[in-house]
């Protein structure tokens, strides 16, 4: 019996001595980059929001920082594994610099790691000149790291025996896993290969610094490799891209011998699912973060870069903010993508605080998965205590007993029990990019004063508490009353209500805004109508040197925001649709530059007719969407409607006022018709006398 226990204890220690993804472990992941981030993601731009980042974030995932040759390369066809001059830096040095400056704070960097599959230079065609490369260490310099290849090391059937029939002499074994139409697929059953991944990764975590590996494509070999490259290397952590279900992923997880985590791919189908398309009940479907056996080695997501740039399949287009309040009150080990960080770094760091706070972790038990109409109440009991999101309709229920607000937004909210204590929490509101930090005003018109309740990120109340103040102050806007209240700051939360039950949904003043709302309709989704549009003239703005004047067509630009960021346009009169492609969401735009604040600008144009369409609106991909403006050709949009239109100067003639068409003046301003001097009207420049 006494050899049979010691049996059992030795299986237990060889199964999880070499476990790349720490018990208990309550850091959370952030996701450096999407694909083409070559500026977002440039090392020095990193190193720079160290401070930003650090007290949020615990590990950074990068791309491959080899180098893959000229030109822009996201990292994903390496040539070299121990040059790391790459499209995100010029020099070496950048990298080793924003390591160790992140490692002073406390963060640690994960390299994304290629070895299924390797480039070759490609000089006089070669599809398999793989570089040999030597070079001593940067921290160890008595050490010298050595690569040699040859065409034993390709898979014999690589790119299903086509590299082999165009006679190139690959003679390494068959694949031992998924074929990739790509690079050389390597031979991992080689003595030689595996060799050389070592070294490669030796020289990733004792010279360059890194802590772990995010593992690229490992379907395309055998998990035993995974588990021998680990137990030599010893990364602290580990992660493979393992793009299947549930079963497949707990297999390869258990077949590398529990020396790496997984992403968990079946989780983040479930959110699109549910916070997308609103089929909650996904949320009661198995995933690594729900099981207790596999929740320490479950890395959740709601996309990354493959998935973000599927933008009409895999992409979470709707209630990504709640989406994220969501994974960060599950165990596992969360990974905030890039895109949403800045989308929300306010929102998202306040939660990842609580999270903290509370002891929550990969390990930690899920208290209550309740799927209700229409949303979702998830509370995960960390060492301390316990977090919650209430997401969907239930973010309307109001603070639960016991617990204290953290975050709250559309669609979500999110809390932490009344006996934890969150420090560092951030007040305000997450910008999407718009210059909006100065004063606003809320306009309102109904037939009796409204409470107005304002509050900020972490739901301090600004003028009062609940219901808020009674508005008191009129004014009167193109023949309308409205009642008004100026705030001295923005962006700001705002809410309508009688000082009962009828109120509006939870609002965001970015500028000056307009709205109506109904005292009696205890309905808060219809209730309110934000009728901005017809009443707020934004300030006038420089229009960009990318915006030029193209004759003879139908065209206009806008300018982007962090949520338009691949904007479409749909442009439209009484009878006909104006865009090439006559299904929502309509024609997508063409990036053609920037303007001074590094603010994309995009592009529309088409055919000019003997029509132009009246209206127009943009979105982001159908969402979401702009209110309907007027169209004027070679007008500059944003998301607050016109700000100039562009024509050549050439144009400008003595005309009479037309009854027809708005005009404004250069400033893009609207103007009557009393005004003189040079306008615009129609997409042309006038004089009116």
């Amino acid at each position: 019996m006494k050899k049979f226990y010691a049996f059992i204890v030795a299986l237990l220690f060889a199964q999880f001595s070499f476990a790349q993804w720490p018990d208990n472990y309550g850091g959370v992941m952030l996701q450096g980059f999407y694909w083409d981030s070559y500026e977002d993601t440039k090392w020095t731009n990193l190193t720079a929001q160290a401070d930003q980042i650090a007290p949020y974030i615990d590990l950074i995932w990068i791309p491959n920082s080899g180098n893959c040759g000229s030109g822009n390369k996201m990292g994903y066809m390496p040539i070299y594994w121990l040059n790391h001059i790459s499209s995100f830096g010029a020099k070496e040095s950048y990298l080793t610099t924003m390591i160790n400056t992140y490692k002073e704070k406390g963060v640690g960097f994960i390299s994304d790691v290629v070895i299924n599959h390797k480039s070759p230079r490609g000089e006089n065609g070669s599809w398999i000149d793989f570089v040999n490369e030597e070079r001593a260490g940067i921290v160890n310099s008595d050490v010298t790291y050595k690569l040699t290849w040859s065409g034993a090391d390709i898979c014999n059937n690589d790119d299903g025996g086509y590299v082999k029939e165009r006679g190139w002499p690959v003679t390494g074994a068959d694949d031992t896993g998924t074929d990739f139409s790509g690079g050389r697929d390597l031979d991992h059953t080689s003595a030689n290969v595996q060799k050389n991944c070592k070294t490669y990764l030796d020289f990733l975590l004792k010279e360059l610094g890194y802590v772990g590996f995010r593992l690229d494509m490992v379907k395309g070999y055998a998990p035993q490799y995974t588990k021998m490259y680990n137990e030599h290397a010893k990364p602290q952590f580990c992660v493979g891209e393992y793009w299947d279900g549930i079963d497949a992923i707990k297999w390869w997880i258990s077949e590398t011998g529990w020396t790496s985590a997984a992403f968990d791919f079946p989780l983040k189908y479930q959110i699109k699912e549910a916070f997308g398309d609103g089929n909650w009940n996904k949320l009661q479907e198995a995933a690594l973060s729900k099981d207790d056996s596999y929740k320490r080695y479950s890395v959740s997501f709601i996309d990354n870069h493959d998935t973000f740039r599927d933008e009409d399949g895999n992409r979470l287009r709707k209630n990504v903010i709640a989406a994220n309040a969501y994974i960060l009150a599950l165990p596992g080990t969360p990974c905030i993508f890039l895109k949403h960080w800045k989308r929300y770094p306010i929102a998202i760091g306040n939660m990842i605080l609580a999270r903290k706070a509370a002891g929550v972790t990969n390990q930690s038990g899920i208290k209550q998965l309740e799927v209700v109409d229409g949303g979702v109440i998830l509370k995960t009991q960390g060492s301390v205590g316990t977090v919650a999101a209430y997401c969907g309709s239930a973010a309307s229920y109001g603070t639960p007993d016991g617990y204290q607000l953290i975050s709250k937004g559309e669609n979500y909210a999110f809390y932490v029990s009344n006996n934890v204590t969150v420090n560092g929490l951030r007040s305000g509101v997450d910008s999407n990019g718009e210059d909006v930090s100065g004063p606003a005003t809320a306009y309102v018109a109904c037939d009796e004063a409204p409470y107005l309740y304002a509050w900020d990120n972490n739901n301090q109340p600004i003028n009062a508490s609940w219901p808020g103040t009674l508005m008191s102050e009129t004014t009167t806007v193109k023949g309308r009353t409205f009642w008004k209240h100026t705030f001295t700051e923005s962006p700001v939360n705002i809410i309508f209500n009688n000082g009962a039950a009828v109120q509006t949904n939870d609002l965001v003043l970015q500028h000056d805004k307009y709205f109506t709302f109904d005292l009696d309709n205890d309905d808060k989704n219809t209730n309110y109508t934000d009728i901005t549009s017809e009443y707020y003239t934004p300030e006038p703005v420089v229009l960009p040197s990318c915006a030029k004047v193209i004759n003879n067509k139908t065209y206009v630009y806008f300018r982007g925001n962090m949520d338009y960021d691949e904007p479409y346009v749909w442009a439209w009169s009484e009878d006909k649709n104006f865009c090439t492609n006559t299904d929502w969401p309509g024609d997508r735009m063409t990036r053609v530059g920037r303007d001074d604040q590094k603010r994309d600008v995009w592009c529309w144009e088409v055919k000019l007719g003997e029509k132009m369409p009246t209206k127009i609106l943009f979105s982001n991909h159908g969402y979401p969407q702009t209110s309907d403006f007027a169209f004027e050709n070679g007008g500059y949009y944003t998301v607050f409607g016109i700000q100039g239109v562009l024509n050549d100067i050439q144009q400008v003639k003595a005309t009479n006022v037309s009854k027809h068409g708005a005009i404004y003046n250069l400033a893009g301003q609207r103007i009557n018709a009393n005004f003189r001097g040079i306008a615009i009207q129609n997409g042309k420049k006038v004089i009116l006398k």
